[in-house]
């Protein structure tokens, strides 16, 4: 199960799950948006699958660092402790200001400035880069090779990030979609191979084929054809009710159009409706779904897709509320 969240933060905790409750699995792995009552059942199942023959397994697929517990940086720092003691200092203090840029990235007062930093610490990841591979044969005695493995890819995606908090609006949102594309081809054929792979995210990730109105793909676009072949892709919609940002403000969701796909499918008069389109052929019935059509982003601005070309099979719920969220 591999959420919007960071792949590093997810994948540590997950391998270190059993130290945790399930609160602590979220509240160390995910996005805020995802710290909700409503997640607890879920996690709690998983921590229970771990002694079953087939487990469930979460990670996630984002460049960005997701919790403010820094267990990504801790493992770094535990990893390169093993090579010189002096290299998991180095590391932790490198973290430290990466973080830091991260979340002050919008208040830097000179762009320019802003890029030198961010290129100094590029070249610092690229070293410890560097250093993981040729002190592998030596790590190997302390740490599993997927242990290895996604460290090399959290440095991977470190450069990454760096890349985007030093690019404008618009460029590092498709620096981020195309990485977290990358991120999904690389768990799928590295970490999981032969397994079945679930993601959760925004309908503008998961969208097989979206340009967005202001010019960017959705994250699907960049993956593979062959993935996209053997994937299904669901879309998740809202006719009515209430819903809340990021930041947990509540806001109501707008009453969407009447040729919408949420007003097609709440008028089959179910309170949660799903519809599978993989398989649908073009008829005067279901011509929506293979024209531009009228959908509320997030219940707020309106919007227009090609169904058919988005997704596989689309949910709507006739009535929404936000969810119960865990304290911060």
């Amino acid at each position: 199960l591999a959420f919007e969240s960071s792949l590093g933060d997810c994948s540590f905790s997950s391998q270190q799950q059993m130290n945790m409750n399930a609160e602590q699995l979220i509240k160390q792995s995910l996005f805020k948006v995802w710290h909700t009552e409503e997640m607890l059942d879920l996690f709690a199942w998983i921590k229970d699958t771990q002694s079953c023959q087939s487990p469930l397994t979460f990670t996630g697929i984002d460049i960005q660092p997701s919790s403010k517990e820094s267990i990504t940086s801790k493992t770094l720092c535990s990893i390169f402790s093993h090579i010189e003691e002096a290299y998991g200092n180095e590391i932790m203090d490198l973290e430290k200001k990466m973080l830091d840029e991260y979340v002050n990235s919008y208040n830097t007062t000179s762009k320019k400035e802003k890029k030198i930093k961010c290129k100094d610490m590029q070249k610092r990841y690229k070293s410890f880069s560097l250093l993981l591979e040729e002190n592998h044969t030596r790590l190997q005695e302390y740490f599993d090779r997927k242990s290895l493995l996604l460290a090399e890819r959290v440095l991977q995606n470190r450069d990454t990030l760096l890349e985007m908090i030093s690019s404008n609006f618009m460029k590092s949102i498709k620096i981020r979609n195309k990485a977290m594309a990358d991120n999904i081809v690389w768990l799928i054929k590295e970490i999981y191979k032969g397994e079945k792979v679930i993601i959760w995210a925004h309908n503008s990730h998961i969208a097989k084929k979206m340009q967005g109105l202001i010019g960017f793909k959705s994250t699907f676009s960049y993956v593979p054809s062959e993935i996209k072949r053997n994937s299904y892709s669901i879309g998740l919609f809202m006719h009515t009710g209430s819903a809340a940002e990021n930041n947990r403000s509540i806001y109501e969701v707008q009453n969407p159009e009447k040729d919408s796909i949420e007003f097609r499918m709440q008028k089959i008069g179910y309170d949660v409706s799903f519809l599978d389109i993989s398989n649908q052929y073009k008829v005067s019935e279901n011509n929506w779904l293979f024209k531009y059509t009228y959908t509320m982003n997030e219940g707020k601005d309106i919007s227009l897709i090609k169904p058919s070309a988005c997704y596989d099979g689309l949910i709507t719920c006739s009535k929404t509320r936000p969810p119960n969220y865990l304290s911060l």
